[in-house]
C-alpha cells in the first residue's frame, strides 16, 4: 500500500493511503507544539475547509492555554479513525471482550479484514469497496495450517468475514466514533441447508475406522447434539445426572444460548466407559477435569478431529463431511422420532426455528415413512400381507371398496397413544371421502383396538 504525507500549511498537514482496493483516502491533521510544549498530531477529518477551520479552533484553543488532555478520548471518537486503528481496539470492547469467539474474530480481523481495509477510514468503507473484497476473498485459496490450499474460500465464509465487519461498524457507531453505513444488503448471503446427516451405513463406516477417542466423541455428539467446542471442554459439572440432561456452561460454545442436551443410554455408557478407564489408569486424569481427552489426559484439538475424519473419508471411502455434520445427524434423528421442535431447540441450543431448519436433513422417504407408506425404506407391499392386515376386505351393493391404511413406523406398526393421533384416527368415527372414490363414497375411521393393525374402512352412499 502507497502512503504520501504532504505540508499544506502551517501546522496543516495531508496524509493519503492507497488501500488494497485500490481507492486513495485523505487525511487532514494538526501538528504544532502546545503552550506545555508537548507535541500535538490531532485528526482534521477528510475535507480540507473543514480541516483549516478546526485547526483555528485548535490554535485559539492552545493560546487560551486549555488543556488538551482533558478531552483526549472525544477528539479520538471524532477523528477518522482508520480499520487498522479500530481492529485494535474492537477486542476490549463491552459485548465483544467476554465472547468465546473472539479468537475466531480476532483471527478473521488479522488474517482477511485489515490487510484488505487496514489503511481505510471507518468513515469511506462503502458498498463498492465491500464488492471489491467479496471478489477478492472468493479468487483466493483457503489456509490449513498455514499454508495455501487448493480449495477455493467458500461464499459462506466470505459472508461471515462481511457479518463481522458490520458489527465492528456498529460497536464503533455505538462508541462514538464516526464510521459510515455502508449497505450489506444482498452481499451477506446464508446456505439454506448447513452440513449434511450422515446415514446409518456411513456412520458405521466411520466408527470402524476411528482411533477409539473420536469414535466417543462422534457417538456422543449423535446422542447429545453438542457441537464439537462444548464437547471438547466438557467437565463433569455439566453433566446432570438428576434429569439426565447435558447443560454446558454459560451456555453453548459459539452464541451463549442455553442447551440441556439428553443424556441417553449409549451417552451415560460412553461417560461409565471412560470413568472406568480413568481409574484403572488406561486414560490419562486431565488437569482441568476434561472428560474427553487423549489416553495421556493432554485435551484434543480441531486440528486433531479435522485430520483424523479426512483420513476417515479417504479409509471408509464415504461422501465428505464435518465434525459439526454430527449436529446435522442428531436433529435429523430426533425429526424422524417425532420429538416436538420446541423441545428439539432447547435441545440443540438454537433460538430460532430458521437456524433449526437449517440443520434437518429430512429426504423423500422421510415423508413416505410417516405417512406409513414405507417401511425400512421398502415400497413393495405384499398383496397378501395387505389382505390380512384388513379385518373386513368384501365389496357388496351399495358399499364402496375397502381401502388398507396402514399406519407403520420403524419400530413396526404401533398404536399412537391417545391425544396424539391424527384426525383420521380419532375415537369418534369421522366420515371422511377418499379421494379415490366416487364424490358419494365415504370411508369411516373407527378406533384403532390392542388387536388390529390396520384401520377398517367401509363405504356407503
Amino acid at each position: 500500500m502507497s502512503r504520501t504525507v504532504q505540508r499544506v500549511a502551517k501546522h496543516l498537514y495531508k496524509r493519503q493511503y492507497q488501500t488494497a482496493g485500490g481507492d486513495w483516502s485523505t487525511i487532514f491533521y494538526a501538528r504544532f507544539t502546545d503552550w506545555k510544549g508537548k507535541r500535538r498530531i490531532l485528526s482534521l477529518g477528510s475535507d480540507l475547509k473543514t480541516a483549516r477551520e478546526e485547526l483555528k479552533v485548535l490554535e485559539a484553543r492552545n493560546i487560551r492555554r486549555e488543556d488538551f488532555d482533558k478531552d483526549k478520548p472525544t477528539e479520538e471518537k471524532t477523528g477518522a479513525m482508520t480499520f487498522a486503528e479500530w481492529g485494535k481496539k474492537y477486542p476490549d470492547q463491552q459485548g465483544v471482550k467476554n465472547k468465546r469467539s473472539l479468537n475466531e474474530e480476532k483471527g478473521m480481523i488479522r488474517l482477511h479484514l485489515s490487510p484488505f481495509f487496514g489503511s481505510t477510514p471507518l468513515t469511506q468503507i462503502t458498498r463498492e469497496s465491500l464488492i471489491r473484497y467479496i471478489d477478492k476473498r472468493m479468487g483466493e485459496t483457503i489456509l490449513r495450517q498455514g499454508k495455501a490450499s487448493k480449495k477455493r474460500v467458500a461464499r459462506g465464509t466470505v459472508s461471515n468475514e462481511l457479518s463481522l465487519l458490520r458489527r465492528m461498524l456498529r460497536v464503533a457507531a455505538r462508541e462514538g466514533y464516526q464510521v459510515s453505513t455502508p449497505s450489506f444488503e444482498d452481499l451477506i448471503m446464508r446456505v439454506k441447508k448447513g452440513g449434511r446427516a450422515l446415514t446409518v451405513e456411513e456412520r458405521a463406516k466411520v466408527l470402524a475406522v476411528y482411533p477409539k477417542w473420536l469414535a466417543r466423541l462422534a457417538e456422543f455428539a449423535t446422542e447429545t447434539c453438542l457441537s464439537e467446542g462444548d464437547l471438547l471442554r466438557l467437565t463433569e459439572n455439566m453433566i446432570d445426572l438428576r434429569f439426565r440432561v447435558v447443560v454446558p456452561e454459560g451456555g453453548r460454545m459459539k452464541t451463549g444460548s442455553e442447551q440441556a442436551s439428553p443424556l441417553t443410554d449409549r451417552a451415560l455408557e460412553i461417560l461409565d466407559e471412560i470413568k472406568r478407564e480413568k481409574r484403572s489408569g488406561a486414560v490419562g486424569a486431565n488437569v482441568n477435569g476434561l472428560i474427553f481427552t487423549r489416553d495421556d489426559g493432554r485435551p484434543i484439538t480441531r486440528s486433531m478431529i479435522s485430520d483424523a475424519i479426512q483420513k476417515a473419508v479417504r479409509d471408509a471411502r464415504v461422501k465428505k463431511y464435518r465434525f459439526h455434520d454430527y449436529r446435522n445427524t442428531a436433529l435429523t434423528n430426533w425429526a424422524r422420532q417425532g420429538v416436538n421442535v420446541d423441545i428439539a431447540m432447547k435441545a440443540s441450543g438454537h433460538t430460532s426455528v430458521q437456524m433449526h431448519k437449517r440443520y434437518l436433513d429430512l429426504q423423500r422417504q422421510d415423508v413416505a415413512k410417516a405417512f406409513g407408506l414405507l417401511q425400512d425404506g421398502n415400497t413393495d407391499k405384499d398383496e397378501g400381507e395387505i389382505e390380512s392386515q384388513v379385518a373386513d376386505s368384501t365389496e357388496g351393493e351399495g358399499r364402496c371398496p375397502v381401502v388398507p391404511l396402514v399406519f407403520k413406523t420403524s419400530l413396526g406398526v404401533v398404536r399412537p397413544p391417545e391425544g396424539s393421533t391424527p384426525s383420521l384416527l380419532r375415537q369418534d368415527q369421522m366420515l371422511i371421502r377418499h379421494p379415490s372414490l366416487s364424490p358419494m363414497c365415504f370411508v369411516r375411521g373407527p378406533a384403532l383396538t390392542d388387536n388390529k393393525q390396520s384401520i377398517l374402512v367401509s363405504g356407503s352412499k
